[in-house]
């Protein structure tokens, strides 16, 4: 579903930050980054074998993602696991109400769904920026001692 330049640079940028996140984060950060790969690559081959039923798909892979991400900040004392939950509810509620069919518009429903998506994107740039920060004070805490 790499069509577009809109879609590949939604994928470069997907597969950015979660390099940046493998490299520069704590578990929190790559266990996020792992997910949400997970999730989207999952939305990939959904999307290449078959073009019916894509919200069964999406939703199946949006739960997964947001199963990971609510086992991640069940106990974190970092917000940003909490706002990746809520992207994700997010998405997985607009699937659902898209699926009972109450009449929300294709448009509608393609724009919330990948504002939320950038929403948890952005949160786990967010998380792995702080990580990394938090990293480097500390290094140069224990190299002025």
């Amino acid at each position: 579903m790499l069509q577009s330049w809109v879609t590949q640079m939604g994928a470069v940028a997907i597969g950015l930050v979660c390099l940046y996140a493998f490299i520069m984060g704590t578990w929190r950060e790559r266990f996020g980054a792992f997910i949400y790969l997970c999730a989207y690559l999952l939305s990939l081959g959904f999307g290449v074998g078959s073009t019916e039923h894509t919200t069964w798909y999406l939703l199946v892979a949006d739960t997964f993602c947001l199963f990971g991400f609510f086992m991640m900040c069940w106990r974190a004392r970092h917000p940003w696991p909490q706002w990746a939950v809520i992207g994700q509810l997010v998405c997985v509620v607009l699937e659902i109400i898209t699926l009972v069919n109450v009449g929300i518009r294709n448009w509608s429903f393609l724009t919330l769904e990948t504002a939320a998506g950038w929403g948890v994107l952005l949160a786990l740039l967010i998380g792995t920026i702080a990580a990394a920060e938090a990293r480097r004070t500390a290094r140069k805490a224990t190299a002025s001692k």
